[in-house]
């Protein structure tokens, strides 16, 4: 998805999610999300692409950025072990930061590091749905770090057992 900014314009694009309908003031913002998305052509980064607004309609606490391929290329000139990581997703927690906490600033996920779509399509539901049900002054770094450790220990287990695959065809850890 294409930010619509020039390159005279270096802030990124603003997409406002989950507005309140009610007459009182919407609850203040948590969270900034941005979407950093180069345009390489992978599954991941299609199926991204694809659901971003559905996935993001869902986060009344969220402000979600896409960085155009422009603020992208800056980004990566800053930081370049980010070269080939993205789709990224990087979260920042407003409250963190405004309470000067000395960790839980945020997270970055490399979608982009994930072999096949349904895969990266699970993890971004449920880092969504993990972002919807933070309560005030809770850690949002605490169950992404211990989902995503599981999940790459899962990962390393499943390419172990494509490794060792017995003469039947099955594999040795199952």
């Amino acid at each position: 998805m294409a930010s619509q900014n020039t390159p005279a314009d270096p802030a990124p694009q603003s997409t406002e999610v989950g507005q309140s309908q009610s007459t009182t003031a919407p609850p203040a913002k948590r969270f900034d999300i941005f979407i950093a998305d180069i345009g390489w052509e992978t599954p991941v980064a299609q199926s991204l692409r694809k659901n971003m607004q559905l996935a993001l309609s869902y986060q009344k606490f969220s402000t979600c950025y896409v960085l155009s391929k422009e603020q992208c290329k800056e980004l990566f000139r800053m930081h370049p072990s980010m070269i080939g990581t993205e789709p990224s997703i990087i979260v920042i927690d407003r409250e963190a930061r405004a309470a000067k906490r000395s960790r839980g600033y945020g997270f970055k996920l490399n979608l982009g590091l994930i072999r096949d779509a349904p895969t990266a399509n699970n993890i971004l539901k449920w880092m969504l749905a993990v972002l919807a049900e933070q309560k005030p002054g809770s850690d949002i770094t605490e169950p992404i770090r211990t989902v995503i450790h599981k999940e790459g220990l899962r990962g390393a287990i499943d390419i172990l057992a494509d490794i060792t695959r017995s003469p039947v065809g099955e594999a040795a850890t199952h």
